[in-house]
C-alpha cells in the first residue's frame, strides 16, 4: 500500500498529465527545403554572371545565389525554404559588372519535386531576351556548340543527360526539336542534319525543362 503522501502527489499530478496528453506540442514542424535547378541559355549575349535573389514574407534576409556561366549556358542549383509567395528575381551582368537583363516571378515551392517555371529576362537595352528555367531537373545537351557544313560534315549526334537538382543522373526520354528546320533538322534520337546555311538551336525537353545546343551551318 502506497504511503498517504505519495497517493496525494499522484492525485495532484493526474490532471496535469491528462492535460498534457490532450494538448500536443504547438511548435511548428520543421520547414522543408526545396532544391531548384536554374538554367539559362545566354548564347548571343554579353552575359558573364547571373545572380538569383529570393525573398518572401517569412524570409527575413534575402537569399542570394551566383550562377556560373560556361559555354553560353548559366547553370546552377539554389536551395530555399519551401513555402508560398517566393519572389525569385534573376539578374544578368556582363563581364564589367553592368546589369544587362532582369526578370522576376512569384512562385510556390515544395520540398521534393517541383514543376519547371520559365522566366523571361528582359534586356535593359538592345539585346535579346533570355529564357531562364527553374525546377527539379536540368538537361545537359552535348556538344553544346556545333559547326556543320553543307559541303563537308553535315550531321552531328547530340546527347541529352537528365539531372536532378543535386546533379544526379535521372532516367527518362527527351523530346528533340529544332528552332529552324531550314538550317538544321533533328530526329527523335538527337541526330542533327544540316539543311541550309545559318545559325540555329536544337532543343531537348523533359517535363517542361529545356536544354539546347547551338548549330552553325556553313555553305
Amino acid at each position: 500500500m502506497r504511503p498517504p503522501l505519495l497517493r496525494s502527489a499522484i492525485v495532484a499530478l493526474a490532471p496535469l498529465l491528462l492535460l498534457a496528453s490532450c494538448n500536443p506540442s504547438t511548435d511548428p514542424p520543421a520547414q522543408g527545403q526545396a532544391h531548384l535547378a536554374v538554367t539559362a541559355n545566354v548564347v548571343g549575349t554579353a552575359v558573364a554572371t547571373v545572380v538569383v535573389e529570393v525573398t518572401a514574407p517569412d524570409i527575413s534576409t534575402p537569399l542570394v545565389f551566383n550562377i556560373v556561366v560556361a559555354d553560353g549556358v548559366a547553370s546552377g542549383t539554389i536551395t530555399i525554404p519551401a513555402g508560398t509567395a517566393r519572389r525569385i528575381t534573376i539578374r544578368a551582368f556582363d563581364a564589367g559588372g553592368v546589369l544587362t537583363h532582369s526578370g522576376a516571378a512569384t512562385v510556390s515551392v515544395q520540398a521534393g519535386t517541383n514543376p519547371t517555371v520559365s522566366l523571361t529576362l528582359t534586356p535593359l537595352a538592345g539585346d535579346v531576351p533570355i529564357e531562364a528555367h527553374l525546377g527539379s531537373f536540368t538537361i545537359n545537351v552535348t556538344p553544346t556548340a556545333n559547326a556543320l557544313s553543307l559541303g563537308g560534315t553535315q550531321t552531328v549526334q547530340l546527347t541529352a543527360a537528365i539531372l536532378d537538382a543535386q546533379g544526379h543522373a535521372m532516367t527518362g526520354t527527351v523530346s528533340w526539336a529544332t528552332h529552324d528546320p531550314g538550317i538544321a533538322s533533328v530526329d527523335a534520337t538527337g541526330l542533327v542534319t544540316a539543311t541550309g546555311p545559318g545559325d540555329t538551336n536544337v532543343f531537348a525537353t523533359f517535363q517542361g525543362t529545356v536544354g539546347s545546343a547551338a548549330i552553325s551551318v556553313a555553305p
